[in-house]
């Protein structure tokens, strides 16, 4: 008799054109768009998804008349996990047509900003370069911003809210996220009501912090720290207790925040951005800022060209 146990390496019928397919139509690339850039046809795109629904036994998308509605509740659970497969293959993929890092460095990632797997990336980076040594740093995007021009970091990754002059000609910059920021709290309030705004925000230095404070005073109101913390998770933590109102980035919302907008009267607050530099001019520098690009999943682009 065969043996029926399912096989170590998953489900061989689905395949990394599948998961690619599926991603750019989740991501509100329409069918033709998606063919171009996965140098297929309309039609053969459309094969793609339909075979992968019928491999998993669920409705990915939901379409109408060639036309992409969005995504399905099975949709929303399975585009994670198919993120990651695709970003660690390219990972792999990159590390292995690339001289193997070696040397020593030192990183700075933040500790105020959710960052999707940025540890996980760095692990993983250290596994396929045995000789490389990673010695990360986490603090406020403050503190390392001055490790920086102290010359105490070779790369470092940190939020920041408008332009962001490097004080070394020599660093590289590359934008890695563009998000709005956003007040947030566990129930409405009227903003023109409020005499002072109590304010769960992280300490002085904190570019959250000052265009909170900034926006305000430009409407004539008071806030002041109800709650304090350089923690990323007990500041979403004080804002779901209903400490007070947060300044949060949109990924980093939790489900019982409301976001308080024109409706109940606060003020627009700018986009953040999370900045990745190379302050090093190490060659290893260069190839973990170009794993760490990579397995972000996001388009890098150099400061001055988007500015």
């Amino acid at each position: 008799m065969f043996d029926c146990q399912p096989s170590p390496l998953g489900d061989r019928r689905v395949t990394l054109e599948h998961l690619r397919a599926f991603v750019l139509l989740a991501e509100g690339n329409g069918f033709q768009q998606a063919g171009l850039q996965l140098y297929r046809s309309q039609s053969a795109v459309t094969q793609s998804l339909k075979r992968l629904e019928e491999i998993l036994g669920c409705k990915l998308l939901e379409r109408r008349q060639g036309h992409i509605l969005g995504l399905t509740a099975d949709g929303e659970r399975f585009l994670p996990a198919v993120n990651e497969i695709l970003a660690r293959t390219s990972e792999a993929v990159s590390a292995m047509q690339q001289p193997e890092i070696s040397g020593r460095l030192l990183i700075g990632v933040p500790d105020d900003f959710k960052v999707v797997d940025l540890h996980g990336a760095i692990s993983r980076c250290a596994e396929l370069n045995r000789n490389l040594r990673l010695e990360v740093v986490s603090a406020l995007s403050s503190q390392l911003l001055l490790q920086l021009d102290n010359s105490g970091l070779d790369l470092a990754i940190f939020k920041c809210v408008g332009d962001f002059t490097p004080s070394d000609p020599r660093w590289q910059c590359h934008l890695l996220r563009r998000e709005p920021l956003h007040w947030v709290s566990t129930q409405r309030h009227d903003f023109d009501r409020m005499s002072d705004i109590p304010l769960v925000i992280f300490p002085d230095g904190c570019c959250y912090r000052s265009a909170a404070l900034a926006a305000l005073d430009q409407h004539q109101k008071y806030g002041y720290s109800a709650y304090t913390s350089a923690s990323y998770d007990n500041i979403r933590a004080a804002v779901s207790a209903g400490l007070g109102i947060g300044v949060l980035p949109a990924s980093a919302l939790a489900e019982d925040h409301i976001i308080l907008g024109k409706r109940e009267g606060f003020p627009e607050l700018p986009m953040v951005e999370l900045l990745m530099v190379q302050a090093s001019q190490k060659r290893a520098t260069q190839q973990l800022a170009d794993f760490l690009t990579l397995s972000s999943a996001m388009k890098s682009q150099k400061v001055s060209e988007y500015r």
